[in-house]
């Protein structure tokens, strides 16, 4: 097995869109609308997508996903096997992510200086049938090492303490403990994890 990591780029939208339309929630249908970008939502975005709703559309989020990717606001990586996608990390500089504001989550700016640049790891997902092969440390691996090149301070995630199951879409803990990742905050059954570059 041969996987190639490349970093999304608006030259590989579609396969990212056709990785999120037919592989990604094979197993999880209830997520199926989610194109990533929840990590980007804010009110305007929620009411925006109630009035497409309203008008007979529900392509919303992969309409935004293709525009961001287009954009350059939705970044990461993704996995491929013999020119097919088969993984996906949702990594971007921590200011980046709406969701993740210091107005929104002040906790999880703490001690974090500004000169010091973050960044964050929300989402891994791994086609089904290709789960428990290695796909997601070598998507962690690129990850890390292009955030050194890139100057940032830290490379932070945000595990769930609890069982890993499908719905443990920010990596389980062991995967950074493993990679030199430490524990700086306890969230209550989810963790801020970091690691100095």
């Amino acid at each position: 097995m041969t996987i190639e990591i490349k970093k999304l780029s608006p030259e590989l939208a579609n396969d990212y869109l056709e990785y999120f339309d037919n592989i990604a929630f094979t197993d999880n249908i209830e997520w199926s609308g989610c194109y990533c970008v929840w990590y980007h939502w804010n009110d305007t975005l929620e009411d925006e997508s109630k009035k497409y709703t309203a008008v007979g559309g529900n392509c919303f989020k992969r309409n935004l996903a293709l525009k961001y990717i287009q954009n350059g606001i939705l970044k990461g990586y993704l996995a491929y096997e013999d020119g097919n996608v088969v993984g996906w990390c949702n990594t971007n500089d921590k200011e980046n992510y709406e969701s993740l504001s210091k107005e929104k989550c002040p906790e999880l700016w703490e001690n974090i200086s500004s000169y010091e640049k973050v960044k964050s790891i929300v989402c891994f997902s791994i086609a089904p049938h290709m789960r428990r092969k290695g796909i997601a440390s070598l998507l962690l691996n690129r990850v890390c090492m292009d955030a050194f090149e890139e100057g940032f301070t830290y490379v932070e995630a945000y595990p769930g303490t609890g069982e890993v199951n499908t719905h443990s879409y920010h990596g389980p803990y062991s995967i950074y403990e493993k990679y030199g990742f430490t524990v700086f905050k306890d969230l209550g059954g989810e963790v801020i994890v970091r690691k100095s570059l």
